[in-house]
């Protein structure tokens, strides 16, 4: 890459010129995480109104002798502007006025990281480094807790970050299980570490256990619990058994119909109210449950809500059939599990 002439002239006029003109760094050191923006700053003497066309700003990538960006006489230029750098720089050319070189640099990646110069030519010439530094902390870490049979775990922990982290593990106890995990380190074309940390344990239900990127270069560190409860097994040896439960429920239903239709064939409804009344407190008896409401007009009973289903009755007359035939159906729909059931017993039965 070609350097603009004025940065040759300068440096070989430097030492003359040095006390005339003097640039400042008011931060010679900046961090920034990965992917954010940044902004470096270097300042230099104006006297009165700045003239532009007598002003020459570079700013370059010292260690390497990337060009970074070019103000020629007030002109920018692109041309010897660095690939990497292209798309992603600004200078903040309001505040020259003030005497203030502003280098905005977007969406910062790891090889940004480095030693920058800025070179500033306005009457005199000096120059000032500023050190940008780039991290990307492990702030996200996805776990995993498998169930292997017989009281065994694996227990996984993956996340990504700059620089290089180390993976401790620990129990409830903090005691160090880490030479027991296994920790493969990957990058990838953004210089990231992906790394991914297996610990394989026998253990029982309820146990924890703590994963910790340590990431020494920059004192930081990110710590994940993970519960031995939270196991796939787990929540479907969980589910298995709500299963059960609302099978149970729902069996005891259709014998509470089955009972209410038996009561009608006997006479027993005449001796003890409407149909209504009979089934509501056949419901109770066979179930527990209690009747949310009782619309006898449209002969629609909602039956309470519950942690995980929603039952419903409807009874309606058929008038094709006659007054004395009844149409019941039941319905039960899960709200709460991860696997929906639905069951629909329908009922069509006429008795004189």
């Amino acid at each position: 890459m070609g350097r603009p002439l004025f940065l040759y002239v300068f440096l070989f006029y430097w030492h003359f010129l040095n006390a005339l003109f003097t640039v400042e760094a008011p931060q010679s050191l900046c961090i920034v995480e990965h992917g954010n923006n940044v902004t470096m700053e270097c300042t230099f003497p104006v006297n009165g109104k700045l003239e532009f066309r007598d002003l020459s700003v570079s700013w370059e990538k010292k260690d390497e002798l990337k060009q970074v960006y070019v103000l020629h006489k007030g002109e920018e230029d692109f041309k010897s502007q660095h690939i990497d750098f292209r798309g992603r720089i600004k200078l903040l050319k309001e505040n020259l006025n003030l005497g203030q070189s502003l280098l905005q640099i977007t969406d910062v990646k790891l090889r940004d990281a480095g030693v920058y110069r800025c070179v500033i030519a306005y009457g005199g010439a000096d120059y000032k480094t500023i050190h940008l530094k780039v991290k990307a902390p492990y702030r996200i870490i996805n776990q995993g807790v498998v169930s292997t049979g017989r009281n065994e775990w694996k227990l996984t922990c993956q996340s990504e970050g700059y620089p290089k982290a180390e993976v401790i593990w620990q129990n409830r106890n903090y005691e160090d299980l880490t030479d027991k995990a296994n920790t493969r380190f990957e990058t990838a074309s953004d210089q990231l570490y992906h790394v991914t940390s297996t610990l394989t344990i026998k253990s029982g239900i309820d146990e924890i256990f703590y994963c910790i990127f340590w990431n020494k270069e920059l004192q930081e560190n990110t710590t994940a619990i993970l519960h031995t409860a939270d196991s796939t097994d787990g929540i479907l040896q969980t589910e298995s058994r709500r299963f059960v439960g609302a099978t149970l429920i729902a069996t005891a239903f259709v014998g509470s119909v089955l009972l209410f239709l038996l009561c009608i064939r006997k006479g027993w409804v005449g001796e003890r109210g409407s149909y209504g009344n009979v089934l509501r407190e056949v419901l109770i008896s066979l179930t527990g449950l209690q009747l949310k409401q009782i619309r006898a007009t449209e002969h629609l009973w909602q039956v309470h809500q519950q942690q995980v289903c929603t039952y419903d009755i409807n009874l309606a007359e058929c008038d094709s059939c006659g007054s004395n035939c009844l149409r019941i159906n039941f319905v039960m729909v899960t709200t709460k599990w991860r696997f929906k059931f639905h069951f629909d017993f329908a009922f069509h039965i006429s008795f004189t």
